[in-house]
């Protein structure tokens, strides 16, 4: 997502916020909304405020080739 979604008011969200940081903080592997190398984070979680601002379960979106989600994966 290019850009976070905003509350009602107009004023950024707590997940955006944490985005928007993380987006900054990684800004030097981003170009043009694609990252420029590999980026490491700490939890599955900061990938959704990442990608998606927030708003989205990760463990259940991001799916590997076979179809598998993280969740399918963690489950013993």
């Amino acid at each position: 997502m290019p850009e976070p979604p905003l509350n009602k008011d107009g004023s950024l969200g707590f997940a955006a916020k944490m985005g928007t940081q993380l987006r900054h903080e990684h800004s030097n592997q981003v170009q043009d909304n694609v990252t420029t190398e590999d980026i490491i984070f700490k939890s599955v979680n900061e990938v959704g405020l990442f990608l998606y601002f927030g708003g989205t379960n990760s463990w259940l979106e991001l799916i590997d080739q076979d179809g598998r989600s993280i969740d399918d994966w963690s489950k013993i």
